[in-house]
């Protein structure tokens, strides 16, 4: 123990001795010095994220409030979307029955032409007055379908807006792990 007390003592007495004379040396020197300037350096503006986040969230409210108008305007436009596609569709049905019925009718035609047909050229004469008759009955639908207009558009159904993510929040600092003397 008297080593660590005498030096001790040594490193007390040697700043008593050379703090005074540094001190000394700092006061008796008359030379002008200029200070020197440090270049100065522009402030960069702190980041902010959760301030951020709250104007991104004031964006997203007023975005989701549009939504929801949005969404009303569009059940309402699908209402009536489905009302013009059911008279379309009603209007279509008697066009498409008619095409149906020509067509069931010279099938029946074509298969008794072809139970009395005893020659290859009596059966492609019927195969090929079904055909006409098809040609025919397709030219008269698609005519009576364009005379219809085009079918209702349905309406574009709006896009929901995303939420914008919260920052993430600072990590606490863990202490140091003390070691523990053995």
């Amino acid at each position: 123990m008297s080593a660590k007390k005498s030096f001790a003592a040594i490193v007390l007495s040697a700043s008593l001795v050379l703090g005074g004379s540094v001190a000394a040396m700092a006061t008796e020197s008359t030379e002008v010095v200029a200070p020197v300037s440090a270049p100065a350096a522009s402030p960069t503006p702190k980041a902010k994220p959760w301030q951020e986040y709250k104007a991104a969230m004031t964006t997203f409210k007023t975005a989701m409030d549009k939504f929801k108008a949005d969404r009303i305007t569009f059940d309402q436009a699908m209402q009536a979307h489905r009302t013009a596609m059911t008279a379309y569709m009603t209007a279509k049905k008697p066009i498409n029955d008619a095409f149906k019925a020509t067509v069931d009718a010279a099938r029946v035609t074509l298969k008794a032409a072809l139970a009395a047909a005893t020659t290859n050229e009596q059966k492609s004469a019927a195969y090929a007055a079904m055909k006409a008759v098809v040609t025919t009955a397709t030219a008269t639908r698609d005519a009576a379908v364009a005379l219809l207009g085009p079918a209702p558009a349905k309406p574009v159904k709006p896009v929901k807006p995303s939420r914008p993510v919260a920052p993430e929040k600072p990590a606490k600092p863990t202490p140091a792990p003390t070691i523990a003397p053995n």
